[in-house]
């Protein structure tokens, strides 16, 4: 107890262990799912710097233009910087990830201290040690967008008059490098222009005009490298009454997913409003089945998953109402006033533009839901607080080692597949994410539906439950050999079959139980081929 003591009264301590424990997991984990994207734009833009969005990558059928995707390259010339420093390897880069989540582990404790100082320890520990921050470092870009995030709201909230005009400006540069992360933080614009409103000093306004000139600026780089706006190019989804029905459905069924720690909240919150916590509670279970019912209709498809996806439906939307509880606790804080507009466009503008749900975009809504959720925390129970942390341990680290495991699957077999094909054989690969950088590393040919050229005789490799490439018909295909693992306990809650925790809908759970393997490699001959 002496040490548990300690630690609370060393907050550094803590989160330098926080930081240690969610880094050593993902230190060596395999290249996994648009890592490989990150990666193949960042090598183009080391050899090729003042053209970043004219190389090509193959993430459908054939190469496209950098250009043609949503990523705007700022957070590629980090990778690009880290990988011609210390090379394109795993350690090196998710070492140079890691400082992302430090930024976001220290400043969301910042944060959290401006608010519920008692709770900041346990808040950052539901933040940094859940399945939706661990499981999503990678290299991905949603810690770095994270970080960026957390920065900027603590910059506007943080009360510093001597130097408030300073904290401003620099809040509208980190917004405006974070928007040539990624354009999600589109959102935290407006939350500049209200903060900037809010302090009513007239030598701030000039702030608001930081990121519109880095967007401007940005533009006129477009223009002169390939002819259009790329951020006004992006797919926008059609908004309709059913979109917007299955996107909010899709979105609580993340969000509940991956937030274990709401059982402190609710507890508290059942406690201090017993009579409005059981009306409320109702009104939720009427909708969740109700949302169920429009799904799947009045059948159920198997009672596990049905007991799931009930669950996780529940806990996303009661998580929703305490938030709302918590902001109306503190409407009158003009800093909770701010946490709150974060929290609300961040989840309305993943609800309408996301092209499908998933936990990194919920990542990005939880430090605000956390906050807010804090100011109902007076009545909670420490028993019940522990059993929260636990959970979120748990389920932070069991998800996260079936993660590993599931990135590694495709490191492993693309050595072990070559086994089965004859030396000296022209030996081609298909299918994207984590397999696509592995099988290049084997000096596999990368296949381009209807250009590359097949011919009898050449060894074709592909992983089964994963995107990839069309082959076309008049190929015929002799399988040779199947690559599979046998699953281990770590797989028994699995973000496998196809990548559910990286893109999940009404129907599709972020994770699962699964006694199968996370995906097999098939080894092919060409058999025959009439044309390319």
């Amino acid at each position: 107890m002496r040490f548990l003591k300690g630690l609370h009264e060393s907050p550094r301590a803590v989160l330098f262990l926080i930081w240690v424990l969610v880094t050593v997991i993902n230190i060596n984990k395999a290249f996994h799912i648009d890592d490989t994207f990150h990666l193949e734009v960042a090598q183009w833009i080391q050899n090729n710097p003042m053209q970043p969005m004219s190389g090509r990558v193959n993430w459908e059928n054939t190469s496209q233009p950098i250009y043609y995707f949503n990523q705007p390259p700022l957070y590629f010339y980090f990778i690009a910087a880290a990988g011609s420093a210390f090379g394109y390897s795993e350690v090196p880069l998710h070492l140079f990830q890691s400082l992302f989540s430090l930024l976001s582990i220290i400043y969301f404790y910042k944060l959290l201290c401006l608010f519920h100082r008692n709770f900041a320890l346990l808040g950052t520990s539901f933040l940094a040690l859940g399945p939706a921050f661990i499981v999503n470092q990678n290299l991905m870009v949603d810690v770095p967008v994270l970080s960026v995030s957390i920065i900027f709201i603590y910059l506007l909230i943080k009360y510093d008059e001597v130097h408030l005009k300073r904290d401003i400006y620099f809040a509208a540069l980190i917004l405006s490098i974070g928007l040539l992360f990624k354009y999600s933080l589109l959102p935290l614009f407006p939350i500049l222009v209200y903060s900037v409103w809010q302090k009513k000093r007239l030598d701030l306004t000039p702030a608001i005009l930081v990121p519109l000139l880095f967007l401007m600026a940005w533009t006129t780089l477009n223009y002169l490298e390939f002819g259009s706006s790329h951020m006004g190019g992006r797919h926008r989804n059609e908004i309709s009454s059913k979109l917007l029905f299955d996107n909010s459905i899709a979105f609580l069924l993340t969000l509940g997913a991956v937030v274990p720690f709401s059982i402190v909240f609710i507890q508290s919150w059942f406690k201090a409003r017993r009579r409005q916590a059981i009306v409320v509670s109702c009104f939720c279970l009427l909708i969740v089945v109700s949302a169920y019912v429009h799904v799947y209709g009045f059948q159920i498809r198997s009672f596990p998953h049905t007991i799931f996806w009930l669950a996780f439906l529940a806990n996303g939307l009661v998580l929703i109402v305490l938030s709302f509880v918590g902001a109306l606790e503190a409407l009158l804080l003009p800093k909770a006033r701010i946490v709150a507009l974060w929290g609300i466009s961040m989840a309305v503008f993943i609800t309408l533009y996301a092209p499908f749900m998933a936990t990194r975009h919920i990542l990005l809504i939880l430090p605000p839901l956390i906050i807010l959720c804090g100011y109902l925390l007076d009545h909670a129970s420490r028993a019940t607080a522990t059993i929260s942390l636990i959970l979120t341990c748990f389920l932070g680290l069991t998800l996260g080692v079936s993660d590993w495991l599931y990135a590694d699957f495709y490191r492993r077999a693309s050595k072990d597949a070559l086994v089965s094909v004859p030396q000296g054989k022209k030996v081609w690969a298909v299918g994207h994410w984590g397999w696509q950088w592995y099988s290049k590393q084997e000096n596999m040919h990368f296949y381009e539906y209807k250009i590359s050229n097949l011919e009898a005789g050449d060894f074709l490799i592909s992983p089964e439950v994963y995107p990839k490439q069309q082959i076309p018909n008049d190929i015929e295909l002799a399988k040779v050999a199947s690559i599979v693992y046998s699953p281990s306990i770590w797989n028994a809650l699995t973000t496998a079959h196809f990548a559910r925790f990286y893109n999940s809908y009404s129907t599709k759970l972020p994770w699962y139980l699964s006694n199968a393997p996370v995906d097999s490699v098939t080894v092919y001959k060409v058999v025959r081929t009439s044309c390319r």
